[in-house]
């Protein structure tokens, strides 16, 4: 059985998580499934794969992939900034969403992380 990772981990400015096997220096990172909420908010895969590695680990969904993103989003457009208790769209610099959070590279990705 897979080891199993809160999803509330990948909560960092880069929205990875170091690879739990031993000796392996992969990132793992969210897949988005394709989904999007009413505002365009990416949903994420239950489970990621070490692209180093090639290990597999489910993710436990401790925290919703909305409250994910705009975590992760705030924090890439208030860097060193105290998280707060709760983000909400229009928190986030250009006004949140899909395309709405910047994270410094240029809009190539629509600041999804």
């Amino acid at each position: 059985m897979p080891e199993t990772i809160p999803k509330s981990k990948f909560v960092n400015p880069d929205a990875r998580v170091r690879c739990l096997t031993p000796e392996c220096w992969g990132d793992l990172v969210l897949f988005p499934t394709g989904n999007t909420d009413q505002d365009g908010i990416p949903e994420f895969a239950n489970a990621t794969l070490c692209p180093l590695c090639m290990t597999g680990f489910d993710l436990d969904p401790d925290i919703t992939d909305r409250d994910l993103f705009l975590r992760v989003s705030w924090m890439r457009a208030n860097p060193g900034e105290p998280l707060p208790d709760e983000v909400r769209p229009e928190d986030i610099a250009d006004g949140g969403g899909a395309g709405g959070a910047s994270d410094g590279d240029g809009g190539t990705d629509g600041g999804r992380p």
